[in-house]
């Protein structure tokens, strides 16, 4: 059980350093299809993503053109080895499924289908190949990938054929970043952050590390003018400061600083003690805007009943100069032993964004705003914090 372990923390250390980098991709047209690849993508592993499109506004149903389509698609590919079922997504629809290529290797393929601003309908086909590496690192990615995909399509011209499109040789692929855009900026009215907030402060304590063992990690913490502090940061950003003593009074404490020193008294304390090691994170500049991908992974290994098993989530936010943010979970388990298997689901959502000071206003494409606490918890501001939680970037 210690090596699948090993495995495991070995494949969250590859996952982190290298999935939340600026997104790039190679991308060539091939009869009206256009193909983006991962440049960075292992030899011998697959990860294409084909836009076709746009088609004019049909007769017959969303749900029912996209499932069609998908299995028209098929045909070209293989049998499929699971049954279709079209899935929501906000006012798209997706169907995914499994197929053994001609060397009878088993592939993942996606599809996605859905109307552009202009109401031509665009069409997505994504094939994987099926390991957990390449599907979290580049998953990822796709949320940001899409809006350039719908962009790129609003600037052609319509096609007649989604469904039975044939494909060549690749040409020799150019590389393209997701993380640019022409689209003009969009305005947000920004936010404000908790009354009398002095600072958010990174501090060093012992606890629960992202790869599920104890050790010395860290977290952030929200210093008031008055002299008290908390770690209940989500509640007091989006509900602010007396919504959170009430639901959370344990999360609250005194702060102060002697002798160049931050020292902290819990809630149920009757001393002060000076903290492992602080410092206070950066906060961001006025509307800022990032350029690129930060991520975080977190998992957790249980023994017994004759295996053992593994949980997780990967999270990721990616933002674009324009204002556009594209945010994205993926759950993850795997089981071994005399029960052994795996399982994920993931979910992707977007919108705009504004950054200023200690805080960001996130506002969804279906309406919804959240306000978060925001800072950069390292010099090189390759690492930030949303809520005190920290994502890692490039």
């Amino acid at each position: 059980m210690k090596q699948v372990r090993l495995l495991f923390i070995a494949l969250l250390l590859i996952i982190t350093s290298n999935i939340y980098g600026q997104a790039k991709w190679n991308i060539n047209e091939q009869n009206n299809v256009t193909i983006y690849t991962p440049n960075d993508l292992k030899s011998g592993k697959i990860f294409d993503v084909y836009a076709f499109g746009p088609t004019k506004a049909l007769d017959k149903d969303l749900k029912t053109w996209v499932l069609e389509t998908a299995q028209a698609q098929q045909e070209s590919l293989g049998v499929p080895l699971k049954k279709w079922v079209v899935k929501p997504e906000k006012e798209d629809y997706s169907v995914t499924n499994n197929y053994k290529d001609d060397k009878g290797t088993t592939m993942q393929v996606a599809y996605q289908g859905g109307k552009l601003d202009d109401g031509r309908l665009f069409f997505i086909r994504l094939i994987t190949s099926s390991d957990l590496v390449t599907v979290l690192k580049y998953g990822v990615r796709l949320d940001d990938l899409l809006v350039d995909i719908k962009e790129n399509l609003l600037s052609k011209k319509t096609v007649s054929n989604t469904q039975n499109v044939t494909m060549v040789q690749e040409p020799t692929p150019t590389v393209i970043t997701t993380a640019t855009s022409d689209q003009k900026e969009i305005p947000i009215v920004p936010a404000t952050g908790p009354k009398n907030l002095k600072n958010l402060r990174g501090i060093i304590v012992y606890g629960m590390q992202p790869s599920g063992f104890f050790g010395t990690t860290s977290k952030v913490i929200a210093t008031f003018d008055d002299g008290t502090y908390t770690w209940d940061i989500k509640r007091v950003f989006s509900e602010g400061l007396y919504a959170s003593k009430k639901a959370k009074p344990n999360r609250w404490g005194q702060w102060r600083i002697r002798n160049n020193e931050l020292e902290l008294k819990d809630h149920n304390d009757h001393d002060f003690k000076t903290t492992q090691g602080d410092w206070i994170a950066t906060p961001a500049q006025k509307d800022l805007k990032l350029n690129g991908c930060y991520g975080n992974v977190t998992s957790s290994s249980y023994d017994g009943y004759g295996g053992g098993s593994t949980v997780g989530n990967a999270s990721s936010w990616c933002f674009k100069p324009n204002g556009r943010f594209a945010h994205s979970k993926t759950g993850f388990a795997n089981a071994s032993g005399d029960v052994s298997g795996s399982s994920s689901s993931s979910k992707k959502t977007g919108g705009k964004y504004y950054i200023s000071d200690y805080v960001a206003k996130f506002v969804y494409d279906d309406g919804t705003e959240l306000i978060t606490a925001f800072c950069f918890l390292n010099e090189k501001k390759s690492h930030i914090a949303i809520n005190g939680k920290r994502f890692m970037g490039k």
